[in-house]
């Protein structure tokens, strides 16, 4: 599937790569952008084009599990002694490695001729294991690629942000986004479900992604989260919202759905209401109870 948007960012990288390779210089570069605009999918891309066939022997990808682990999947100096491999589900399951141990891999002979890190949401990374993987920037050996991936640059070390090439990418337009849902679904999917597939995903494919895997899985999941954006903003109508609410949360997309939320109010001028969504997320973010920081958005419609 073609990629769409950030059209700019790309070529700005590219460019980049380019005269990296062929001044001989290192390329250290991190791809900067909110969740779900296509920054590791871009990434993931390019190095299957640059490794070939030895795209599985010379790529070392160093993921973000939080979500699937409830909690930050932090990045330490060193390898954990125990519990060096970490089940996700059934299919999946991941290697804890340190980035002494993935920087030490990096500098090994490769097949290709190249290797390649990508590290995922770098700010991850505690100051010591940044300052570990300092030196690997400093000194690079040739042919060596690291990338990285970050929401934004705050939690990242300036020493690391001044050693890299950093490319901003943006949520894609609304005519980019409506482009990529064809693709997707098709021209002949009902403009309903386009415009609320829209409406959720906020320029975002990875999100819009996401949903649908979840619906495959839940094929009343668009109808309750129509329904919910419906009710919403209308006063009463409590055990509903809050069923629907909770619903989103089991889903684990509650926190796309208050986004989109906020973004509804924002464009219908109802800067109150979106004010209380806002609150909402930084209650939940500040490990309030999510029942009760629901509770008070319901309340306050009120």
């Amino acid at each position: 599937m073609q990629a769409i948007g950030n059209e700019k960012a790309k070529q700005q990288f590219r460019s980049y790569i380019s005269h990296n390779q062929s001044q001989q210089k290192p390329v250290f570069l991190i791809l900067i952008g909110p969740e779900g605009i296509g920054k590791t999918t871009f990434l993931r891309s390019f190095v299957e084009e640059l490794l070939g066939e030895q795209f599985k022997t010379d790529f070392l990808r160093l993921r973000d599990f939080s979500k699937e682990l409830g909690k930050l999947h932090g990045i330490q100096v060193e390898t954990p002694k125990e519990a060096k491999i970490i089940s996700i589900d059934e299919k999946t399951t991941y290697e804890n490695r340190g980035v002494r141990e993935l920087t030490n891999r990096l500098q090994q002979s490769s097949f290709s001729g190249k290797k390649v890190l990508l590290v995922q949401n770098i700010q991850r990374m505690t100051n010591a294991a940044m300052n570990a993987f300092l030196k690997t920037c400093e000194e690079p050996l040739p042919n060596r690629y690291l990338f990285a991936t970050a929401e934004h640059e705050s939690g990242i070390l300036p020493t690391i942000l001044s050693r890299a090439m950093v490319i901003r990418f943006a949520p894609l337009s609304d005519t980019e986004m409506q482009q990529y849902l064809v693709q997707v679904l098709g021209e002949s999917e009902s403009l309903e479900k386009t415009q609320l597939l829209a409406k959720i995903a906020l320029g975002r494919p990875g999100i819009l992604q996401t949903i649908l895997d979840k619906q495959a899985e839940n094929p009343e999941l668009l109808t309750e989260i129509s329904q919910l954006l419906k009710i919403i903003e209308h006063p009463g109508l409590l055990a509903s919202k809050m069923n629907l609410l909770k619903r989103m949360d089991e889903e684990g997309i509650l926190d796309t759905i208050l986004s989109a939320i906020i973004k509804i109010a924002i464009d219908a001028n109802k800067e109150q209401s979106a004010e209380v969504r806002i609150k909402v997320k930084q209650l939940i973010g500040a490990n309030v109870s999510k029942e009760n920081a629901l509770r008070y958005g319901i309340l306050s419609d009120v």
